[in-house]
């Protein structure tokens, strides 16, 4: 039986949510479809990757060349959607739909406009809301960005779908794992009280200052922070400049399960979401989350169940939470495993597979919704 074809579109190539989302969906939904690529070229996901399945792009910019190379290729590869994944996308992707007229949905991951100014705010509305009429189907990957898009005067219509994002079901974290010594002097970290993770790009909209905030007040505990981007560099320099011993900046990692599974808590301050995979990936192990009380987040996190929420920019709230965890094993443990129930219940990556592959099918089959 023949496969329908999709598009799938990135106009970044960071390792990070976005992309690695698309990869993820990618694979599960690959029985059914067979999915082509336009995204910039990236060592990180080279074994997603062939001269037959995918186009180069530049890295977040728009240009003519890569618009006629996508539709030159949409057009050789008889592709049936286009699935565009977060904003820069969208605008390539809607562009491209206007000549070639396949149904197109995008996803959101995450609305950005916290971090822009208000002149910047009204344009992207006003972009959205008129070249939003283009989407076919809107996707968004969590309720509270849905809740937020309506609140910012976005144009939905009638045709948008909750897709919470979804990972892969892991094994709970023990007390104890048999490689902790190997962690400690593999990255030459010293024992403290509490491991505490943060997975994040550094970027403004992950508020990593707060991190550091926290952890100037924690000194008896061990804040390490994964990933890497255009702020790591200056945070590298602060770390330094005024000798800060209990942050470890790890840079960019391939298994974060290595240093999930060596944590006790996993910390986001991250000013909005759509849905973090980070996040619900530290989840699906069984540690407990604090994390700012945000778009996103606060769809991830019962709060006081599996986890706990702080309002953006109390400290003293987040390090409440933090002591109280790091002083009951019992609390930490009975948070943990709601963490790891709730991921399974709510954020599995069948499911996350199951309602594209419905979405999908509904949209070839040229069904109403």
């Amino acid at each position: 039986m023949k496969k329908n074809k999709i598009l799938m579109i990135s106009s970044s190539a960071k390792l990070g949510g976005g992309p690695l989302h698309m990869f993820r969906l990618s694979e599960l939904i690959s029985s059914k479809f067979n999915i082509v690529y336009a995204i910039p070229k990236s060592n990180d996901y080279s074994k997603y990757l062939s001269k037959e399945n995918h186009i180069n792009i530049s890295e977040r910019k728009l240009n003519v060349r890569d618009l006629i190379k996508i539709y030159r290729f949409s057009k050789d590869k008889n592709i049936d959607i286009i699935h565009a994944h977060g904003k820069g996308a969208g605008v390539i992707a809607r562009i491209i739909k206007i000549f070639n007229n396949k149904p197109l949905i995008f996803t959101f991951h995450g609305i950005h406009l916290k971090c822009h100014s208000k002149l910047v705010k009204f344009f992207y509305i006003l972009y959205e809301n008129i070249f939003g009429l283009l989407d076919t189907f809107k996707v968004f990957v969590s309720n509270s960005e849905k809740l937020y898009a309506e609140r910012s005067n976005l144009f939905i219509g009638r045709n948008f779908a909750i897709i919470n994002n979804g990972v892969k079901n892991k094994q709970l974290k023990e007390d104890k794992r048999s490689y902790e010594e190997i962690y400690y002097e593999k990255y030459k970290i010293i024992k403290r009280d509490l491991n505490i993770i943060s997975i994040c790009r550094f970027v403004p909209q992950k508020n990593i200052d707060e991190i550091f905030s926290i952890a100037s007040k924690l000194s008896n505990y061990n804040f390490i922070i994964l990933g890497d981007g255009e702020l790591f560099y200056k945070f590298q320099l602060l770390k330094e400049r005024l000798n800060i011993r209990n942050i470890y900046l790890i840079g960019k990692v391939h298994n974060i399960y290595e240093h999930l599974y060596s944590s006790d808590l996993f910390l986001s301050t991250s000013l909005y979401e759509g849905l973090p995979l980070s996040l619900i990936e530290a989840m699906s192990i069984g540690l407990p989350i604090i994390a700012t009380n945000v778009v996103g987040n606060i769809d991830a996190i019962e709060h006081g169940k599996s986890g706990y929420l702080y309002d953006l920019g109390d400290l003293n709230k987040a390090i409440d939470h933090i002591n109280d965890l790091a002083v009951s094993k019992s609390l930490r443990k009975n948070i943990g495993i709601n963490s790891y129930t709730r991921q399974r219940s709510k954020f599995s990556e069948e499911f996350m597979a199951k309602n594209y592959i419905n979405l999908f099918t509904k949209i070839v089959n040229k069904n109403e919704f």
